[in-house]
């Protein structure tokens, strides 16, 4: 009897490496066993995007029958070594009090022990605290800079600190001293960032929106969201060369163009602005298939928005996608478990490893609620504002980042202009 996936990705982590997500590229990539994966070649796993070449040797190794080679003779260990294992090992039984005390002791007996600033700053960064840890790997770096994991030590810190531009020079330090490093290659693929191309707004947001992030673009009525964010996908294909997927549940492909094209955006500047597996913008017609048959009750409109965007990005490729709106595809579903249904949709759109943006009108009494179910604002990882104020009989346009995960950024709102240029945030 198969296993479920589920069941298969508890065998891999339980390889040497393999974490949750190394664990999920391995089975995408079709090694849905133990098994299949044991047939598998050093060369095939280092074709996986995430898995490095030492990574994959040691997967390799592990399904290998061949005998363990015998140890090579141990030098004698010197005494601070000696007590340095001593204070790791109470650490690791949880008495970190007393292993502090030990690595300081032997730091102080000498200031240039970098086994032992790397524990002291290890175990700072275990307790959070940051900047202890910080100051340890600083010394370590001092003393030797050749040593990655004290660079990934700074990034982690730096992270911790909100102190992000600094953390990600650490990891790129770490990872070109060794390029092996995977927590380094990881980290910095969690901080790679999507220019918005909104004038002002890269800026707010540390160079972009973080990708993989799952964003709420948020407004009354006619506060432009829909424009906004397909605006955003129609520069990251031109300017960017990115493929991205516009997904309409609302307006047909063609009303979209049209409107679109009255606000400059014309696909004659974007090569790319085709349903073909020829060109980088995929503009996906849910509407269409409203249309062109009854809808049944029993359609699970979440999981076939899930395998729709699975497909195409699978077929033509995808950094972002832009799903609009929220009421329009819970108007088709019934929910028995918001909270848990909408919790597990929102896992699986990560799990689509793009940038999504979830255009959302406001709710509640004095619409100051993101989401239909006022849940969808904390399962987001960000938060756009659009709102709009009356002045003199005209509506002006204000733009606020509420939210926005592992990003320093201001809370304030600022005009957001629509001009023949495109969209732009004022701040001064």
């Amino acid at each position: 009897m198969s296993k479920n996936e589920e069941e298969v990705l508890k065998e891999f982590l339980d390889l040497p490496g393999v974490g949750m997500s190394k664990a999920k590229a391995i089975y995408a990539a079709g090694y849905d066993s133990l098994d299949k994966l044991a047939e598998a070649s050093t060369e095939d796993l280092t074709a996986i995007k995430g898995i490095t070449k030492k990574l994959a040797l040691a997967i390799v190794g592990s399904f290998s029958d061949t005998a363990e080679p015998e140890p090579e003779p141990k030098s004698k260990k010197s005494d601070d070594d000696i007590l340095l294992e001593k204070g790791v090992a109470l650490y690791a039984n949880g008495k970190w009090g007393q292993a502090l005390q030990i690595v300081n002791d032997l730091i102080d007996a000498n200031s240039n022990n970098i086994k032992a600033l790397m524990v002291k700053g290890d175990i700072y960064l275990d307790r959070e605290k940051f900047q202890l840890a910080l100051d340890a790997y600083d010394s370590v770096t001092e003393l030797d800079p050749e040593i990655d994991t004290a660079w990934v030590g700074k990034g982690e810190a730096l992270t911790a600190l909100e102190k992000n531009v600094r953390a990600k020079s650490c990891f790129k330090k770490a990872l070109a001293i060794n390029p092996d490093n995977d927590i380094a290659a990881e980290r910095l693929d969690e901080d790679d960032r999507l220019p918005t191309f909104v004038d002002g707004l890269d800026e707010m947001l540390e160079g972009g929106i973080p990708t993989k992030h799952v964003v709420l673009v948020c407004g009354r009525a006619g506060s432009m969201k829909s424009s906004f964010c397909y605006y955003i996908l129609h520069k990251l294909a031109e300017k960017d060369g990115r493929k991205t997927i516009y997904l309409s549940l609302e307006q047909s492909r063609q009303s979209l163009l049209r409107h679109m094209k009255r606000l400059g955006l014309r696909k004659e500047t974007a090569s790319t602005l085709m349903v073909s597996d020829l060109n980088d913008m995929v503009v996906v017609d849910m509407a269409a298939l409203r249309k062109e048959g009854e809808v049944s009750e029993d359609i699970d409109w979440l999981g076939s928005i899930i395998n729709q965007l699975r497909s195409y990005k699978e077929s033509f490729g995808a950094d972002a996608v832009a799903i609009d709106s929220l009421s329009a595809l819970y108007s088709l579903t019934t929910f028995k478990n918001p909270r848990s249904e909408l919790f597990f949709f929102f896992e699986k759109l990560r799990d689509l490893n793009v940038t999504v943006f979830l255009i959302s009108e406001m709710h509640g009494d004095n619409l100051n609620q993101y989401g239909p179910y006022g849940v969808e604002e904390f399962l987001a990882d960000g938060i756009i504002h659009i709102k709009t104020e009356e002045y003199a009989n005209r509506a002006n346009l204000f733009l606020g980042v509420v939210k926005m995960r592992e990003t320093n950024h201001p809370r304030d709102y600022y005009p957001l202009i629509v001009d023949q240029y495109g969209f732009g945030v004022v701040r001064d």
